[in-house]
Parts: structure tokens; sequence; C-alpha cells
């Protein structure tokens, strides 16, 4: 038995196809956000806790030899920013950087 595949049209090509945008496209693939997200928010709750005990401390001076120099203020800033900078980094993991040339 012999079958032959005719193409519906006499000119060779498919027939159109109806809902093309709606049916072709993939479901978007869930992302897993990656360590230095979830590393960055630390820092930022950190960083938060560390300078609001040094504006603490701004109010009620610890009696050390170093109290003048603010080390919880300047600490907890410091690790504020770096969490900020690991949040915004690792926010979106599928977007590339505006500065790749690829």
């Amino acid at each position: 038995m012999k079958t032959d595949s005719k193409p519906l049209r006499d000119s060779g090509q498919p027939p159109p196809r109806v809902a093309v945008g709606v049916l072709d496209h993939e479901p978007p693939k869930p992302r897993m956000l990656p360590v230095w997200f979830f590393i960055g928010v630390i820092l930022i709750i950190y960083g938060c806790m560390i300078f609001a005990e040094g504006l603490y401390e701004l109010a009620h001076p610890p009696l050390t030899v170093l109290a003048g120099a603010h080390a919880p203020i300047w600490w907890g800033a410091v690790m504020a920013v770096v969490g900020v900078v690991f949040f915004e980094k690792n926010r979106h993991p599928g977007r590339r950087p505006a500065g790749s040339g690829r």
C-alpha cells in the first residue's frame, strides 16, 4: 500500500497557520536566584542593624579607647552599601550587563 503525502495547496506551500503568536511561544522558564542575591540581602540587614547601633552609641558613648572613631557607623554603612551592590547586581540573573558586547 503506497501513501503519498500531498500538500493542501496547489502551490506546494503548507496552509497558513492561524494563531501563530498565541501557541508558538514557550512559557518562561523559572530562573533560580544566585546565592549572592541572598548574601546581599543579609548584608543590607546586618549593615542597617550595626549602623543603628552606632547611632545609639553616639548618644551613649562606650568607655573604650577608640569610641571616637565611630566604627559601628562606618562598618554598618560599608556593609549596607556592599549589600546593595550585591543585591542590584544579582536581582535579574538572566539579564546581561549593559557593558557586555555580546
